[in-house]
C-alpha cells in the first residue's frame, strides 16, 4: 500500500467578486478599518462633530489593533520571521505535528479493526465470485499463460497424495464439471481424473494446449466455482468464507504499525513550506475569520471603551441633561 501525499495543484479560477471578498475577507476588514480611522480622524481634526468623531476613532483603532493582532498570530502559526519570537509554530514542531496526524490516523480515523470490519462488510467472496463468474481464460491468461496452467497443473498432479486431494475437492464443490472434464479426456483415453489425468495430460499436451472444448470446460468450471461461492450453503462458499476471514484477520494484524509508518514517511519527504501550503490551504479561507472576528470584536469593544470615557468626563452634564429634558 502506497499513500503518496503531494502538495496541491492551484487550479485558476474565473474572477468573481464574491470569490475574491470570500478569499480576502481578513485583509479587506483590516483595510476597511485603516480607512475609517483615517476619515475618523480627519473629521476629528477638521471638523466641529468631536464627539461622534472620537467615538469612531476609538472603534477603528481598536479595530485595527484586533486585525493587526490577529494577522500576527495566524503569521506565527505557519510561517518563520525573525521579528516574531517564536513564530513557525507548525514548521517548529514539524516531527510532534507529523507524529500527532500518524498516530490520529491509526488510532482514531483508520485503526484496523476498521479496516478488518469494512474488508468483511465488502462480501469480498461474493465479488471474487461475481468476477469469476464473467472470468474469460483469453483475456486473463491468453495463451501462453493456459500453457503455463497446464503445465503446472501436470506438475501438480505428478503427486499421488495431491492428485487424490484434488478430485475429492472437485467432487465436493463442481460435481457437474467434474463429470464433464471425465468426459473430455476420456477422448484422449484418460480412465480417472485421480489415477491417470497427469499421465494423459503429459501425454497429450500439444494436442490440449489448443484444444477448444477443454478451454471451454475449464471455463466453464471456473464460472461454476464462481456460482457456488454465491451460495451460502455451498461447500466452495464455507471454504472461501472461512479463507477470507483468516485472510482479513491477517491482513489487519499485519497492518498494525504500518499505517503511522506511511503517513510518517510520506509526510517526512514534504519540506516545511509543502506541509505549510497544504495545511494553509484547508484552512486559510477559515482562519480569516478570526481576523474578521478580530477587527469586529475590536470595533465592538472601541465602541465600549469611547462611550466610557465619554461618560466618565461628561457624566453630569449628560446626566443634566437628561433630567432637565424629563
Amino acid at each position: 500500500m502506497d499513500i503518496s501525499i503531494n502538495a496541491p495543484t492551484r487550479i485558476r479560477e474565473p474572477f468573481s467578486f464574491s470569490n475574491f471578498v470570500l478569499m480576502h475577507k481578513g485583509d479587506l476588514t483590516l483595510a476597511f478599518s485603516f480607512f475609517i480611522y483615517l476619515v475618523s480622524l480627519a473629521a476629528l481634526m477638521f471638523t466641529h462633530f468631536k464627539t461622534a468623531s472620537e467615538i469612531a476613532v476609538s472603534m477603528a483603532e481598536a479595530a485595527l489593533i484586533g486585525g493587526l493582532c490577529d494577522y500576527i498570530a495566524l503569521k506565527m502559526i505557519f510561517e518563520r520571521r525573525w521579528y516574531l519570537p517564536n513564530s513557525g509554530v507548525l514548521p517548529r514542531n514539524r516531527v510532534k505535528l507529523i507524529d500527532g496526524i500518524a498516530d490520529t490516523i491509526e488510532k482514531q480515523w483508520l485503526t484496523p479493526d476498521m479496516i478488518g470490519k469494512k474488508l468483511t462488510e465488502m462480501d469480498l467472496v461474493g465479488r471474487f465470485g461475481t468476477y469469476l463468474q464473467e472470468v474469460n481464460l483469453n483475456d486473463v491468461l491468453g495463451q501462453a499463460g493456459i500453457e503455463r496452467m497446464l503445465t503446472q497443473a501436470i506438475d501438480f498432479l505428478d503427486s499421488p497424495e495431491k492428485r487424490e486431494r484434488l478430485e475429492q475437492m472437485l467432487k465436493r464443490m463442481l460435481p457437474k464439471t467434474v463429470t464433464r472434464i471425465y468426459a473430455v479426456m476420456n477422448r484422449f483415453g484418460a480412465e480417472s481424473i485421480g489415477t491417470r489425468i497427469a499421465a494423459n495430460l503429459r501425454k497429450r499436451l500439444p494436442e490440449l494446449q489448443r484444444d477448444p472444448e477443454l478451454r471451454a470446460t475449464i471455463e466453464s468450471a471456473i464460472h461454476e466455482f464462481g456460482a457456488q461461492l454465491h451460495d451460502s450453503e455451498s461447500y466452495a462458499n464455507r471454504v472461501a468464507q472461512r479463507l477470507m476471514k483468516d485472510l482479513v484477520r491477517r491482513t489487519v494484524d499485519a497492518s498494525r504499525g504500518q499505517i503511522t509508518h506511511m503517513v510518517r514517511e510520506n509526510l517526512g519527504q514534504l519540506s516545511d513550506d509543502q506541509i505549510r501550503i497544504q495545511i494553509e490551504s484547508k484552512t486559510r479561507t477559515h482562519l480569516d475569520w478570526i481576523r474578521v472576528n478580530g477587527g469586529l470584536f475590536g470595533a465592538f469593544f472601541g465602541l465600549i471603551f469611547a462611550l466610557s470615557r465619554i461618560l466618565s468626563h461628561n457624566g453630569p452634564a449628560i446626566l443634566a441633561h437628561f433630567h432637565f429634558a424629563m
